[in-house]
């Protein structure tokens, strides 16, 4: 799934390419990646691309499109030639549009079409009011970035939880914008056992997680996020993050501190990468 890196990164891109263009019109070919009345959307003028937390906003004149990418989601604008987005990295991003995967199309005035793919069908744009998106976005926590997450904000949520560290920390309700790449990292940064219930963690330990934590995000933007995959050199559309990487990906890899192997486990249905001597619940 894109995390806070690869979204920041997409809004980025596509920011400088949408505002203050016009869509002309749209076009849904999968009724459960689109929620509203498409139809409203002619004529209105882009105004701004932002993120919040995970998702894409895409403030109109009037109304806002919400766009949340899930697992396999991509937003991609072609301009001719030139294509800029990204998302999930499959072969979308380099063959012929709309493909399979095209769930919906927004053409704009000036030329320029802007596809949503999403290949197992999780992810969704939606129509939303003023009312209706601050509804939504009041489902976050605070972005992990956001000055409002500080030590003491998390000590406070980590004391009423009994679940593992690694799980907490992925909880949007929590804090937002962090997945699993940069959980792994960020954990293993901070020298933290992912399965050490959050609640058991010190104060200068949690200050060391969220410093760690915020480390890993901003690195992850600067790089444009990751492309764990064979289309990661795509100009336009990938990342360098997966060049860094610091445990996740690295199953049986020496750890960069110790030398120790890393090591995988399954976590709440995902992979948790760790060093178990580095991470070790015993420091």
């Amino acid at each position: 799934m894109p995390e806070l890196p690869e979204v920041e990164t997409i809004v980025t891109r596509l920011k400088s390419e949408l505002v203050n263009e016009v869509i002309q019109k749209i076009e849904v070919r999968r009724e459960k990646s689109f929620g509203g009345d498409c139809k409203k959307l002619a004529g209105r003028k882009i105004l701004n691309v932002r993120r919040r937390a995970k998702l894409i906003v895409i403030d109109l004149e009037k109304d806002h499109l919400l766009v949340h990418l899930k697992m396999t989601g991509q937003l991609i604008l072609v301009d001719g030639k030139t294509r800029v987005g990204g998302g999930h990295p499959t072969a979308d991003w380099v063959k012929s549009l709309p493909s399979s995967h095209t769930r919906v199309i927004i053409w704009l005035k000036s030329g320029k079409v802007l596809y949503f793919n999403d290949q197992r069908v999780f992810g969704w744009v939606r129509l939303m009011s003023d009312e209706e998106l601050a509804l939504e976005l009041e489902k976050y926590a605070p972005d992990i970035i956001d000055p409002l997450i500080t030590s003491d904000y998390l000590f406070e949520k980590l004391q009423k939880r009994s679940s593992a560290i690694k799980l907490v920390v992925l909880d949007s309700k929590v804090v937002a914008g962090i997945g699993n790449i940069y959980a792994c990292d960020g954990l293993f940064l901070a020298g933290i056992d992912p399965q050490k219930p959050a609640r058991d963690l010190r104060i200068n330990q949690i200050k060391k997680l969220l410093d760690s934590l915020r480390v890993v995000i901003n690195r992850g933007i600067k790089l444009g996020g990751a492309t764990i995959d064979t289309y990661r050199n795509v100009d336009g559309l990938s990342g360098g993050y997966q060049d860094v990487v610091l445990v996740y990906g690295k199953e049986g890899q020496p750890c960069p501190t110790c030398g120790a192997k890393i090591e995988r486990f399954k976590q709440g249905g995902r992979s948790t990468l760790w060093c178990p001597f580095c991470q070790s619940q015993k420091k």
